[in-house]
């Protein structure tokens, strides 16, 4: 099954994305910052490489949401955080990562 969700920023130009492609021999997750051009995505800006490789994950297991200065979006998985882009510090955390680990990003 695939797998895809975003949020946009309040303002309307930038937008997270998880995309979880289950294809039997290359699954893998990617978590994007786009930019938003007219009301439509637009060029990617950045990507983060969650994994690869089969994942028993659904779509109630998931969420892309802006922290509450729509300063960062993140990706949740089981409510924690996984990934994120800081838009404000052009950095990026998380990624890279292999069966059942569990990162440790700040978010606030």
């Amino acid at each position: 099954m695939d797998l895809f969700d975003s949020a946009m920023r309040a303002k309307g130009d930038l937008a997270g994305a998880l995309e979880y492609a289950d294809d039997p021999t290359n699954a893998m997750a990617y978590f994007y910052l786009y930019r938003i051009e007219d009301g439509r995505t637009g060029s990617v800006i950045d990507a983060i490489h969650i994994r690869s490789g089969d994942w028993a994950i659904a779509e109630a297991d998931i969420s892309v949401r802006w922290d509450r200065d729509e300063r960062r979006v993140g990706w949740f998985i089981f409510g924690a955080l996984w990934a994120t882009f800081d838009t404000a510090m052009g950095t990026k955390h998380g990624g890279g990562y292999g069966k059942d680990f569990q990162p440790d990003i700040p978010w606030s």
